[in-house]
């Protein structure tokens, strides 16, 4: 199985980005002091989520793959986790978005937390203390929907125990 993003996200994003940079432009030679301080702000806040967000939308091919041999989320980083290095599978809300989110639960999470990008393993240890896993697959514009994902890993993890 293989989840691609939605059209619908790429085309929100650049429409979305692209109406940033206009406002911020317009905002920077603005004669008011006030406007011009937070078309900054806004500018300096902006950079760092819309670098993550072009490479996200300009990574080719399927962003989540799951067939027999595992699970490889291109954004987790980690390449391909096994079947085998998963104890468990859990489903979860996003507490501001209300969204769906799929945990794994990996027997030896050390190995592959020490692969995750620099910014996911500073955000690690908050999710464990919280009890959660490090793991979490978003399917959020992704095709095929959360519904279908989580019976397919299922088909291969057990789900676990609350």
């Amino acid at each position: 199985m293989e989840c691609e993003q939605s059209k619908l996200q790429r085309t929100l994003f650049f429409s979305l980005l692209l109406l940033w940079f206009i406002a911020m432009m317009f905002g920077i030679s603005d004669s008011v002091i006030a406007v011009r301080a937070v078309a900054w702000l806004g500018i300096v806040l902006g950079v760092i989520p819309g670098w993550f967000g072009l490479q996200q939308m300009s990574r080719k091919g399927p962003t989540l793959i799951i067939n027999e041999s595992g699970i490889d989320d291109k954004r987790l980083g980690v390449g391909q986790i096994p079947w085998t290095a998963i104890s468990s599978v859990s489903a979860c809300k996003a507490p501001l978005r209300n969204k769906s989110l799929i945990e794994l639960w990996l027997s030896d999470e050390s190995a592959y937390v020490s692969r995750m990008p620099r910014r996911m393993r500073m955000v690690a240890p908050t999710l464990k203390a919280n009890g959660h896993s490090p793991f979490v697959i978003s399917m959020t514009f992704l095709n095929p929907g959360f519904g279908a994902v989580y019976e397919y890993i299922l088909r291969f993890v057990p789900a676990k125990e609350p």
